[in-house]
């Protein structure tokens, strides 16, 4: 019997569990935020789609058995929502729920955190990665703003360790935070180069899957058996140069085995 194909609906995409199959697809195509439009003809604000709570129920959802596919086009959002996002994703990952990420567009500020979360993380051909220390808007004394000031130095801090763990050494601490004082956008070949990401459309950042140690093996037997054969060639060449040697002058068959002989040298 064929299991029905579940649906939940979603903002601007859809949460997926694929008819027989145990693959769940999650959107991110827009603003990270707790809550969503305000709707002037109740004079309330409606359910966000992208906020941690929404994400939470969502989540609650897909046997930690399963995988999950997360697609990201966002420019990000609000901090406190995707850094949420980030580790509930990461605790469905410790649960057993493999979390495969696809960089569909952008993944800009705290949609980059997201993205992080992800076991291994795809950019398609074209898309970007922002980059950048949290900034807000404020209004208040100066002591007020002084303590916005620490805070946002708080969360910069926090952003960059959560970034470091992912890129495995390939970046130092000091290179990233000039990459974000910066506000630099990356490409999918940067984000490889760092560790941010593990596939770039079609082709693999080095050692994924075992796919380059695999590689490496075949080539050295490869190359054991080329030197095997040339190592063959030459004592059958060498042999055909004793025996032309030790022929009389003018033996028939000589010129057969000299032209043989080198016809086995030029291969």
């Amino acid at each position: 019997m064929r299991n029905k194909t579940a649906v939940l609906k979603y903002r601007f995409g859809e949460v997926v569990q694929k008819a027989d199959s145990k693959v769940h697809q999650m959107y991110f195509y827009d603003d990270i935020r707790a809550r969503g439009e305000f709707d002037w003809k109740t004079w309330s604000y409606k359910q966000s789609e992208t906020s941690a709570k929404y994400i939470r129920d969502q989540l609650a959802k897909i046997p930690d058995a399963d995988v999950l596919e997360v697609h990201i086009n966002s420019r990000g959002g609000e901090v406190g929502e995707g850094v949420t996002i980030y580790n509930l994703l990461r605790q469905k990952a410790q649960k057993g729920c493999k979390v495969v990420g696809y960089v569909d567009g952008y993944a800009y500020s705290v949609a980059a955190d997201i993205a992080m979360a992800c076991d291994e993380l795809h950019m398609g051909l074209g898309t970007t990665m922002l980059l950048h220390f949290p900034w807000m808007l404020a209004a208040g004394n100066a002591a007020d703003l002084r303590s916005y000031a620490d805070q946002l130095d708080a969360m910069g801090d926090a952003a960059v360790q959560l970034y470091l763990s992912r890129s495995g050494g390939k970046i130092s601490e000091e290179e990233l935070r000039v990459m974000m004082e910066k506000e630099t956008v990356l490409s999918p070949d940067d984000c490889l180069k760092y560790g941010f990401c593990e596939c770039v459309d079609t082709y693999q950042a080095e050692g994924i899957d075992g796919e380059d140690d695999k590689d490496e093996e075949e080539t050295i037997e490869e190359l054991k058996s080329q030197l095997a054969a040339a190592r063959n060639m030459k004592a059958e060449v060498g042999q055909m140069l004793e025996s032309l040697k030790a022929a009389p002058a003018g033996k028939p068959g000589a010129l057969n085995t000299f032209l043989a002989a080198m016809q086995r040298v030029g291969r």
